[in-house]
C-alpha cells in the first residue's frame, strides 16, 4: 500500500498544500484501498492489485480546477460554495425522466387525435367524418395539454433549485457512470424512433400506388400519423434524459434557462468565448429569424422556409466548438 501511497503524493507535487487538498490525498487513499481489496478478493496477486488502482487514477486537474473555483467562490464570498450534492442531481434526473415521459404522452395523445380525425373522415366521408372527428382532435388536445403543462412546470420547479449552483466532480462521475449505462437505451429509442418513421410512410406509398382513392390515402395518413407518435415519444424520451446528463457534465455551474443563465453561469460562459462571439450571440438569431419572415412574407417561400432553423442552430453550434476554448 506503500506504493499507492507515494503514487497519489506524486500526483499533488507543485499543488499548494490546504485542507482541501490534504481531504482529498485522504479521500483518494481511502478510495485506492477499497479498491486494492477489492481486486485482492478477485484473486490478483499484491502487484497486479496495485497496478490495477494505479490505472485507474487519471490526471488530478479536474479534481483541483474544482477545489480551485470553490477556494475562489469561499474567497469571494466568505461561505462555502452551494453546490449540487449527488441525491439532487439523481432527483433531477428523476424529474427529467418523468416529465420526458409526460411530454412523449402528451405529443402521442394529440397526433393520434388527429389521426383518429383522418381515420373518421375515411369511414364516413370528409363532411360528416370531420364534424365526429373533430371531438377526438379536442380529446387529444385536452390530454396532451395538460401532461406538457404538469411536465413542464415540474421540470422548471425542479431547475430553479439547481439554478447557477456548482456542480460537484462527484456528481460529474456519478452522471458519468449513468449516462453510460443509459447509452444502450438511448440508441435503442432513437433507431426505434427512426424505423417507426420510416415504416409509417409505407402504408401511404403502397395504398396511393395500389388503390388511388381517397379514402385509402386518408387511412394512410392515419395510420402514418399513429406510428410517428410512437417513433417521436421515443425521441423526445431519450433525447431528454441524454440531455439531462449533458447538462450535469458538461457545465460548472448548472443553467436552468440557457437563454438567461446565472451570473456565476454566465460569466464562466464568457470567459471561454472571445468578445466578439458574444456580440454575434446577441443578434444571431434576430437575423435568422428576420430572414425567415423575408423568404416567407416576400418571397412566398414557405415550403423549405422552415429548415432555416435547424441549419441555424447546427452552424452556430459549430461556431461555437470552433471558437469556445476548453479549459
Amino acid at each position: 500500500m506503500k506504493t499507492i501511497k507515494n503514487y497519489i503524493d506524486s500526483l499533488f507535487l507543485g499543488v499548494t498544500e490546504t485542507n482541501q487538498t490534504k481531504q482529498l490525498k485522504e479521500d483518494l487513499l481511502a478510495s485506492a484501498e477499497d479498491r486494492y481489496e477489492d481486486l485482492k478478493s478477485q484473486g490478483k496477486s499484491e502487484n497486479e492489485a496495485i497496478g490495477g488502482v494505479i490505472s485507474e487514477f487519471g490526471s488530478i486537474d479536474e479534481l483541483v480546477d474544482e477545489m480551485n473555483i470553490k477556494q475562489e467562490f469561499i474567497d469571494e464570498k466568505g461561505v462555502e460554495i452551494d453546490a449540487i450534492k449527488v441525491d439532487e442531481a439523481v432527483a433531477f434526473l428523476n424529474k427529467r425522466r418523468k416529465g420526458a415521459t409526460q411530454i412523449g404522452l402528451g405529443v402521442m395523445a394529440i397526433m393520434i387525435g388527429v389521426a383518429l380525425f383522418f381515420a373518421t373522415m375515411g369511414f364516413y366521408g370528409e363532411n360528416i367524418g370531420g364534424i365526429f372527428g373533430l371531438p377526438f382532435v379536442l380529446l387529444g388536445a385536452a390530454i396532451g395539454v395538460p401532461l406538457f403543462i404538469i411536465a413542464g412546470t415540474s421540470m422548471s420547479n425542479e431547475n430553479k433549485k439547481l439554478n447557477d449552483r456548482f456542480i460537484l466532480i462527484e456528481v460529474k462521475n456519478e452522471m458519468k457512470k449513468r449516462k453510460e449505462l443509459f447509452q444502450r437505451s438511448f440508441v435503442f429509442c432513437i433507431v426505434t424512433g427512426v424505423a417507426l418513421c420510416i415504416l409509417s410512410v409505407i402504408p401511404l406509398i403502397v395504398f396511393s400506388e395500389l388503390y388511388r382513392s381517397e379514402a385509402s390515402e386518408v387511412f394512410s395518413i392515419a395510420f402514418l400519423l399513429a406510428v410517428v407518435s410512437l417513433g417521436v415519444f421515443f425521441f423526445i424520451f431519450g433525447g431528454v434524459i441524454m440531455g439531462s446528463f449533458t447538462k450535469m457534465i458538461d457545465q460548472t455551474y448548472f443553467i436552468s434557462d440557457e437563454d438567461e443563465p446565472g451570473p456565476r453561469a454566465k460569466a464562466e460562459r464568457d470567459s471561454k468565448r472571445p468578445a466578439w462571439f458574444q456580440a454575434l450571440e446577441k443578434i444571431y438569431w434576430p437575423i435568422v429569424v428576420a430572414i425567415f419572415l423575408v423568404q416567407g412574407f416576400i418571397l412566398g417561400n414557405w415550403g423549405t422556409n422552415w429548415t432555416i432553423f435547424p441549419i441555424a442552430g447546427i452552424v452556430f453550434w459549430i461556431l461555437e466548438s470552433i471558437f469556445s476554448k476548453d479549459e
